[in-house]
């Protein structure tokens, strides 16, 4: 057992330091492209933002999780978490930008139900693709 333990460990870290490395590119390219500074608002205080944002980084987690499970190789892993993201980001783009213009304001502003419909979009999307991301 010590045998397995110590054969596997390297490759539990390689994967975890290449998933925590992915999610924060993640999170930096998104709170990058949203027109709202997620960051700030949750540090004042706003459970909109942490609520869109919560839940749109569990939508990207969901289906990078699924994917370290049955991924041949971190690049392989690497690909389809790199399609989880740009996923992430179509929703936030065709919710902001086709359903709910004024969206990232209201976030601003504090409505819980836009961050709770942004999020859970986000999460729901990111169960979709989990899915559909298992050969």
């Amino acid at each position: 057992m010590l045998q397995y333990f110590s054969a596997a460990l390297p490759h539990f870290l390689a994967y975890f330091g290449a998933a925590i490395a992915l999610a924060l590119a993640f999170l930096s390219f998104y709170v990058m492209l949203t027109p709202h500074r997620e960051f700030a608002l949750i540090r004042e205080g706003n459970s909109a933002a942490a609520t869109q944002l919560t839940g749109t980084f569990l939508g990207f987690a969901v289906p990078v999780a699924m994917v370290i499970g049955h991924s041949v190789s971190i690049p392989d892993m690497l690909l389809w978490g790199a399609v989880a993201a740009a996923v992430q980001l179509l929703v936030f783009f065709l919710i902001s930008r086709l359903l709910f213009r004024a969206i990232s304001q209201r976030i601003v502003e504090g409505c819980s139900a836009s961050g709770i419909f942004v999020g859970g979009m986000g999460l729901g999307t990111g169960i979709l693709q989990a899915a559909c991301m298992v050969p």
